[in-house]
Protein backbone atom coordinates (compact mmCIF):
# COMPACT_ATOMS: atom_id res chain seq x y z
CA UNK A 1 0.00 0.00 0.00
CA UNK A 2 1.06 3.45 -1.01
CA UNK A 3 2.04 6.22 1.37
CA UNK A 4 1.62 9.72 0.84
CA UNK A 5 4.09 12.55 2.35
CA UNK A 6 4.04 15.86 1.93
CA UNK A 7 7.17 18.18 1.71
CA UNK A 8 7.43 21.30 3.75
CA UNK A 9 10.03 24.49 4.39
CA UNK A 10 10.04 24.98 7.89
CA UNK A 11 10.88 28.17 9.40
CA UNK A 12 10.70 29.87 5.81
CA UNK A 13 9.10 33.21 5.24
CA UNK A 14 9.15 32.18 1.30
CA UNK A 15 9.42 29.40 -0.60
CA UNK A 16 12.90 27.64 -1.45
CA UNK A 17 14.00 28.69 2.09
CA UNK A 18 14.41 27.41 5.34
CA UNK A 19 14.99 23.46 6.15
CA UNK A 20 12.74 20.93 4.12
CA UNK A 21 11.25 18.31 6.00
CA UNK A 22 9.38 15.33 4.65
CA UNK A 23 5.98 14.21 6.76
CA UNK A 24 5.08 10.80 5.64
CA UNK A 25 1.07 10.28 6.17
CA UNK A 26 1.27 6.41 7.95
CA UNK A 27 -2.84 6.13 7.47
CA UNK A 28 -3.23 3.23 10.27
CA UNK A 29 -0.32 1.42 8.63
CA UNK A 30 2.04 0.03 11.28
CA UNK A 31 5.73 0.18 10.43
CA UNK A 32 8.69 -1.13 12.66
CA UNK A 33 12.14 1.02 13.55
CA UNK A 34 13.89 0.10 10.80
CA UNK A 35 11.38 0.80 8.07
CA UNK A 36 10.91 4.40 8.91
CA UNK A 37 14.94 4.02 9.27
CA UNK A 38 14.51 2.99 5.18
CA UNK A 39 12.09 5.36 4.32
CA UNK A 40 13.98 8.62 5.76
CA UNK A 41 17.22 7.40 4.14
CA UNK A 42 14.97 8.12 0.83
CA UNK A 43 14.40 11.41 1.10
CA UNK A 44 18.24 13.53 1.03
CA UNK A 45 16.85 15.84 4.22
CA UNK A 46 18.19 15.97 7.40
CA UNK A 47 15.06 14.26 9.26
CA UNK A 48 11.70 12.53 8.52
CA UNK A 49 8.46 13.15 10.43
CA UNK A 50 5.81 10.33 10.44
CA UNK A 51 2.50 11.06 11.66
CA UNK A 52 0.21 8.18 12.48
CA UNK A 53 -3.63 9.72 13.33
CA UNK A 54 -4.28 6.20 14.84
CA UNK A 55 -1.64 7.19 17.89
CA UNK A 56 -3.02 8.95 20.43
CA UNK A 57 -0.69 8.76 22.82
CA UNK A 58 2.54 9.45 20.19
CA UNK A 59 1.21 10.86 16.98
CA UNK A 60 4.83 11.96 15.05
CA UNK A 61 7.97 10.55 15.38
CA UNK A 62 11.20 11.34 14.01
CA UNK A 63 13.64 9.67 11.86
CA UNK A 64 16.92 10.11 9.49
CA UNK A 65 19.20 7.36 7.95
CA UNK A 66 20.75 6.13 11.32
CA UNK A 67 17.77 5.44 12.95
CA UNK A 68 14.83 7.34 15.58
CA UNK A 69 15.89 11.36 16.39
CA UNK A 70 14.57 13.78 19.14
CA UNK A 71 12.26 16.12 18.03
CA UNK A 72 13.50 19.80 16.91
CA UNK A 73 11.69 22.98 16.45
CA UNK A 74 11.78 21.90 12.58
CA UNK A 75 10.20 18.88 12.62
CA UNK A 76 7.78 20.25 15.72
CA UNK A 77 6.27 22.61 13.37
CA UNK A 78 6.51 20.43 10.57
CA UNK A 79 4.54 17.70 12.34
CA UNK A 80 1.88 20.31 13.68
CA UNK A 81 1.45 21.52 9.95
CA UNK A 82 0.42 17.97 8.59
CA UNK A 83 -1.63 17.47 11.84
CA UNK A 84 -3.79 20.84 11.24
CA UNK A 85 -4.13 19.84 7.91
CA UNK A 86 -5.75 16.43 8.87
CA UNK A 87 -7.80 17.46 11.42
CA UNK A 88 -5.36 15.97 14.18
CA UNK A 89 -5.72 18.98 16.24
CA UNK A 90 -8.12 20.59 19.07
CA UNK A 91 -9.71 23.69 17.70
CA UNK A 92 -9.39 26.70 19.96
CA UNK A 93 -11.12 28.90 18.27
CA UNK A 94 -8.46 31.60 16.72
CA UNK A 95 -5.85 28.82 17.10
CA UNK A 96 -5.56 24.60 16.69
CA UNK A 97 -3.91 22.94 19.15
CA UNK A 98 -1.48 20.35 18.84
CA UNK A 99 0.32 18.14 21.68
CA UNK A 100 3.45 15.71 21.19
CA UNK A 101 5.21 14.07 23.59
CA UNK A 102 9.46 13.28 24.37
CA UNK A 103 10.60 11.40 26.70
CA UNK A 104 8.65 12.49 30.08
CA UNK A 105 8.01 16.01 28.54
CA UNK A 106 4.28 17.11 26.73
CA UNK A 107 5.15 19.41 23.98
CA UNK A 108 2.57 21.79 23.20
CA UNK A 109 2.25 23.66 19.81
CA UNK A 110 -0.19 26.66 18.53
CA UNK A 111 -1.53 26.79 15.02
CA UNK A 112 -2.81 30.05 14.02
CA UNK A 113 -5.61 29.70 11.38
CA UNK A 114 -5.91 31.69 8.27
CA UNK A 115 -8.25 31.20 5.39
CA UNK A 116 -5.93 29.49 3.21
CA UNK A 117 -4.55 26.76 5.72
CA UNK A 118 -2.12 26.80 9.09
CA UNK A 119 -0.80 29.94 9.58
CA UNK A 120 2.33 30.53 12.13
CA UNK A 121 3.32 28.44 14.32
CA UNK A 122 4.41 28.14 18.07
CA UNK A 123 5.22 25.97 20.35
CA UNK A 124 5.81 25.58 23.95
CA UNK A 125 8.66 23.82 26.40
CA UNK A 126 9.91 24.52 29.91
CA UNK A 127 13.54 23.83 29.76
CA UNK A 128 15.28 21.84 32.98
CA UNK A 129 18.90 23.06 32.31
CA UNK A 130 22.66 21.87 33.89
CA UNK A 131 24.70 24.22 32.80
CA UNK A 132 28.93 24.12 33.02
CA UNK A 133 31.11 26.93 32.64
CA UNK A 134 34.13 24.79 32.48
CA UNK A 135 35.19 24.61 29.39
CA UNK A 136 38.35 24.61 27.08
CA UNK A 137 40.09 27.91 27.20
CA UNK A 138 39.55 30.42 23.91
CA UNK A 139 42.96 29.43 22.64
CA UNK A 140 42.60 25.82 22.43
CA UNK A 141 38.73 26.36 21.27
CA UNK A 142 39.39 28.79 18.14
CA UNK A 143 42.61 26.57 17.37
CA UNK A 144 40.11 23.77 17.20
CA UNK A 145 37.74 25.78 15.09
CA UNK A 146 39.81 26.94 12.27
CA UNK A 147 40.00 30.10 13.59
CA UNK A 148 41.27 33.74 15.44
CA UNK A 149 40.55 34.07 19.18
CA UNK A 150 39.87 37.53 18.50
CA UNK A 151 36.96 36.34 16.44
CA UNK A 152 35.36 35.14 19.82
CA UNK A 153 33.34 37.09 21.66
CA UNK A 154 34.88 37.11 25.39
CA UNK A 155 33.90 40.77 27.07
CA UNK A 156 29.61 39.44 27.23
CA UNK A 157 29.53 35.77 26.61
CA UNK A 158 31.47 32.90 27.16
CA UNK A 159 31.70 29.34 26.12
CA UNK A 160 29.96 27.24 28.27
CA UNK A 161 28.35 23.17 28.01
CA UNK A 162 24.41 23.66 28.47
CA UNK A 163 22.21 20.44 28.47
CA UNK A 164 18.34 19.88 28.06
CA UNK A 165 17.41 17.46 25.39
CA UNK A 166 20.99 16.88 25.09
CA UNK A 167 24.47 18.26 25.99
CA UNK A 168 25.79 20.94 23.60
CA UNK A 169 29.39 23.32 23.90
CA UNK A 170 28.02 26.86 22.69
CA UNK A 171 30.61 28.98 21.51
CA UNK A 172 30.31 32.54 20.99
CA UNK A 173 31.96 34.85 18.43
CA UNK A 174 32.00 37.95 17.66
CA UNK A 175 30.59 38.38 14.00
CA UNK A 176 27.97 36.39 11.45
CA UNK A 177 31.27 35.95 9.36
CA UNK A 178 32.95 34.49 11.52
CA UNK A 179 30.79 31.87 12.25
CA UNK A 180 30.32 31.09 8.83
CA UNK A 181 33.94 31.17 7.88
CA UNK A 182 34.81 28.69 11.27
CA UNK A 183 35.55 24.73 10.38
CA UNK A 184 36.25 22.06 12.86
CA UNK A 185 40.31 20.81 12.80
CA UNK A 186 39.72 17.44 13.77
CA UNK A 187 43.35 16.96 15.44
CA UNK A 188 43.31 19.99 17.60
CA UNK A 189 39.35 19.04 18.30
CA UNK A 190 40.74 15.48 19.41
CA UNK A 191 43.01 17.12 21.78
CA UNK A 192 39.90 18.69 23.67
CA UNK A 193 37.95 15.72 23.89
CA UNK A 194 38.74 14.63 27.53
CA UNK A 195 37.91 18.51 28.54
CA UNK A 196 34.37 18.74 26.48
CA UNK A 197 31.81 15.53 26.72
CA UNK A 198 30.02 16.35 24.01
CA UNK A 199 30.59 16.28 19.94
CA UNK A 200 27.51 19.09 19.35
CA UNK A 201 29.09 22.54 18.96
CA UNK A 202 26.40 25.67 18.45
CA UNK A 203 28.25 28.77 17.08
CA UNK A 204 26.42 31.86 17.52
CA UNK A 205 27.42 35.65 17.31
CA UNK A 206 25.26 38.51 17.66
CA UNK A 207 23.89 39.90 13.76
CA UNK A 208 22.70 38.57 10.90
CA UNK A 209 22.88 37.36 7.45
CA UNK A 210 18.62 37.62 7.04
CA UNK A 211 18.52 41.31 8.04
CA UNK A 212 15.71 39.55 10.15
CA UNK A 213 17.39 39.14 13.05
CA UNK A 214 19.40 39.35 16.26
CA UNK A 215 21.19 36.24 16.60
CA UNK A 216 23.15 34.47 13.52
CA UNK A 217 23.74 30.53 14.94
CA UNK A 218 25.23 27.27 12.98
CA UNK A 219 25.60 23.55 14.47
CA UNK A 220 28.76 22.42 13.82
CA UNK A 221 30.35 18.39 14.64
CA UNK A 222 32.94 16.14 12.62
CA UNK A 223 30.15 14.90 10.93
CA UNK A 224 29.64 17.68 9.03
CA UNK A 225 31.22 18.99 5.82
CA UNK A 226 32.95 22.42 5.97
CA UNK A 227 30.29 24.30 4.49
CA UNK A 228 26.91 22.60 5.50
CA UNK A 229 24.14 24.76 7.62
CA UNK A 230 22.07 21.86 9.07
CA UNK A 231 19.16 22.93 10.85
CA UNK A 232 19.68 24.40 14.47
CA UNK A 233 15.96 23.74 16.03
CA UNK A 234 17.17 20.57 17.78
CA UNK A 235 19.52 23.07 19.87
CA UNK A 236 17.53 25.70 20.39
CA UNK A 237 16.37 24.81 23.61
CA UNK A 238 19.93 24.83 24.66
CA UNK A 239 21.05 28.22 23.45
CA UNK A 240 17.29 29.70 25.32
CA UNK A 241 18.68 28.38 28.67
CA UNK A 242 22.47 29.97 27.80
CA UNK A 243 21.06 32.87 27.36
CA UNK A 244 18.68 32.77 30.41
CA UNK A 245 21.61 32.18 32.37
CA UNK A 246 23.24 35.22 31.56
CA UNK A 247 23.95 37.88 34.36
CA UNK A 248 22.76 40.63 32.22
CA UNK A 249 19.73 39.11 31.22
CA UNK A 250 16.72 40.53 33.55
CA UNK A 251 13.70 38.93 34.85
CA UNK A 252 10.37 39.23 32.78
CA UNK A 253 10.14 38.30 28.94
CA UNK A 254 11.82 38.13 26.33
CA UNK A 255 12.20 38.28 22.68
CA UNK A 256 15.01 37.54 19.66
CA UNK A 257 15.30 36.42 16.18
CA UNK A 258 17.84 34.12 15.44
CA UNK A 259 18.55 33.35 11.36
CA UNK A 260 20.60 29.96 10.32
CA UNK A 261 22.30 29.64 7.03
CA UNK A 262 25.04 31.49 4.65
CA UNK A 263 24.17 33.90 1.48
CA UNK A 264 24.75 31.30 -0.91
CA UNK A 265 22.55 28.70 0.96
CA UNK A 266 18.75 28.87 1.79
CA UNK A 267 18.28 30.55 5.24
CA UNK A 268 15.87 30.57 8.28
CA UNK A 269 14.47 32.45 11.12
CA UNK A 270 13.33 30.97 13.98
CA UNK A 271 11.27 33.76 16.21
CA UNK A 272 11.48 32.99 20.30
CA UNK A 273 10.28 34.21 23.21
CA UNK A 274 11.64 33.10 27.02
CA UNK A 275 10.40 34.19 30.34
CA UNK A 276 12.70 34.03 33.11
CA UNK A 277 11.15 34.16 36.85
CA UNK A 278 12.59 33.71 40.16
CA UNK A 279 12.95 30.65 41.15
CA UNK A 280 11.10 29.13 37.95
CA UNK A 281 12.65 26.73 35.15
CA UNK A 282 12.71 28.83 32.07
CA UNK A 283 9.29 28.74 30.03
CA UNK A 284 10.11 29.29 26.14
CA UNK A 285 8.30 29.72 23.10
CA UNK A 286 9.47 29.07 19.52
CA UNK A 287 7.28 30.06 16.26
CA UNK A 288 7.63 30.56 12.74
CA UNK A 289 6.60 29.66 9.47
CA UNK A 290 6.09 26.58 7.13
CA UNK A 291 5.66 26.19 3.48
CA UNK A 292 3.78 23.63 1.80
CA UNK A 293 6.07 23.16 -1.22
CA UNK A 294 4.77 19.44 -2.58
CA UNK A 295 2.96 16.07 -2.30
CA UNK A 296 3.92 12.56 -3.32
CA UNK A 297 3.30 8.66 -3.41
CA UNK A 298 6.03 5.86 -1.88
CA UNK A 299 4.80 3.07 -3.79
CA UNK A 300 6.87 0.45 -2.34
CA UNK A 301 6.84 1.47 1.70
Amino acid sequence: MALTYSLLDVFADVPFQGIQIPVVMLDGQVLSEERKQAIASEFPQTETVFLDPSSHEFPATVFNSKGPCLFGAHTILAASYAACERGLVSDEGAYSRFLLRQQQQVIESFIDKTGSGPGTIQFTRTLSATQDRYTPELPHLAAALNTDERHLAFSKYRPRVVSVDQPVLIIPFTRPEHVLAASLNPARWADLAGQVYTSQLFLFAPGTVTGQSQFHGRLLNLDLGRDVFPPIGSVMPEFIAYLAEQDDTAQGTHTFAIDRGSMGTRKSILHVEFDKRPGREVRCRIGGHVIKMGVGELLHA
